[in-house]
Order: structure tokens, then C-alpha cells, then sequence
């Protein structure tokens, strides 16, 4: 079991897509939008969804090499972004909702700095957050075009941390995704999993992650047993 110097959790870093709000209907409108500008076919909502989590360059790449004969080029993976992230920058919020609990968690632990930290760029990401009544809660927004590198990469939450002068014992991330996952613990940070969101259950709980809720409305109960030393792992209630 690892030992902290410190329980006490100063600062709640959250990722996005997953986790903050459910986005995958807007991203596969606008993938299928970039895709079907390149003439290749559309995918359907399941298989987007696993393409997620590594920044949108990424996801086009991997959506264009399913979509066709498993080759792209870096022409037509250029184009095929531009196009998502002009199609997604106007509908990003047509049917992008926040998890239900959500907005009542976030006011419960109002007393705590909180973060973002997504790969999704910080364009889309912002507007997302204002158009949900999020904006307001956090006192970074960081996203996936920043200086300082994609998620599990750590230097963008080291620079939260340290920008809020916090350790990473008393640092908290929390996300649906691996991506989150190693992130936290390259960086030494805690971790809480999300698995009711987006991402694949089973592949985070593969990895044996600290503790994980299933209900956004059980957040504060999760990161006060966190503070408290009590497990949760699947199959407990915060």
C-alpha cells in the first residue's frame, strides 16, 4: 500500500470528455462530418467512442484508418482535422450534457480549488464548460493544444500544481480514462476513477486504480473517503 505524507486533497483536477459531461454524440457528428469530406464512410457511435481520450489529432487518424483501408496520409489527415474542428467548434454543445449529479457535487465541494485538464483543445473545451454552467467552478483550464503536452505526458498537471502550490500528494485527478490514470501517477498525484462515463470500464479497472465511484452524485462521499484511507474499489458505495 503507498503511504502519503499528507490526505488532506487541496486541489480536484478533472478531465473533461467522460467525466465532466458526456460528449460522444457531438464528436462522432462532427468525425463523421470531417470523414465524409474525404470520401470515406462513416462510423457508427461505439467505435468513436474508442477512439477517445488521445487528443484530436489522433482521433481523426485513428477514425480515417478505420474508415478506410487502414492507410492514411498526412495530407488527408490534415484536411479531415481542419474540417472537424470547425464543424465541432459550432456543435460542440447540440447534445453535450453534464453526468447527472454533477453540477450539486461540484457545489458540495466548493471549498476545494478545482481544474481541467483535457486533451480536448482548449477552444472546445472552454466553450463546452460555459455553454454547461461549468466555467465558473475552475480556477485552470488546460487543454490538449497547450505548451506543455498531452495527458498521460505530466507536465501540464505538475504546472497546475504547481501554479496552485499544491503537492501531489494533495492533488486529485479524476477521469474515466487510462490517459487520466497514468497521468495522475507519473505525476505523483491521487486518483479517483469515473466509471460511468465514456471510456471502457474494464480497462481502467485492469490497471488497479487507487478507488473509483460510478455516480457523479457520490463524488463528494468518494474524495472524503479517499481523505479518509477508506478503499474504494469495485463492488463498494462510497
Amino acid at each position: 500500500m503507498e503511504v502519503y505524507l499528507s490526505r488532506v486533497l487541496k486541489l480536484l483536477v478533472f478531465d473533461l470528455d467522460g467525466t465532466l459531461a458526456d460528449t460522444g454524440s457531438d464528436l462522432a457528428v462532427s468525425v463523421n462530418q470531417a470523414l465524409s469530406l474525404v470520401g470515406h464512410s462513416p462510423l457508427p457511435l461505439d467505435t468513436l467512442i474508442g477512439f477517445l481520450g488521445d487528443g484530436a489529432q489522433t482521433l481523426i487518424t485513428r477514425s480515417l484508418m478505420a474508415s478506410g483501408d487502414g492507410e492514411t496520409s498526412a495530407g488527408e489527415i490534415e484536411s479531415a482535422l481542419e474540417s472537424f474542428l470547425e464543424h465541432y467548434r459550432d456543435h460542440c454543445l447540440g447534445a453535450t450534457k453534464v453526468y447527472p449529479g454533477l453540477i450539486a457535487s461540484l457545489e458540495s465541494l466548493s471549498g476545494r480549488r478545482k481544474a481541467v485538464l483535457t486533451n480536448k483543445p482548449d477552444e472546445p473545451a472552454r466553450r463546452i464548460l460555459a455553454g454547461l454552467g461549468l466555467a465558473g467552478h475552475f480556477v485552470h483550464v488546460v487543454g490538449g493544444d497547450n505548451p506543455y503536452g498531452k495527458k498521460p505526458d505530466p507536465t501540464a498537471l505538475k504546472h497546475i500544481m504547481e501554479a496552485e502550490g499544491v503537492l501531489p500528494e494533495e492533488t486529485l485527478m479524476i477521469g474515466d480514462g487510462l490517459q487520466d490514470l497514468k497521468v495522475a501517477r507519473r505525476a505523483g498525484a491521487r486518483f479517483l476513477g469515473f466509471t460511468g462515463g465514456m471510456a471502457p470500464q474494464a480497462a481502467l479497472l485492469r490497471e488497479n486504480p487507487e478507488s473509483v465511484f460510478q455516480d457523479m452524485s457520490a463524488l463528494p462521499k468518494a474524495v472524503a473517503a479517499l481523505e479518509a484511507g477508506i478503499d474504494q474499489q469495485p463492488g463498494s458505495r462510497p
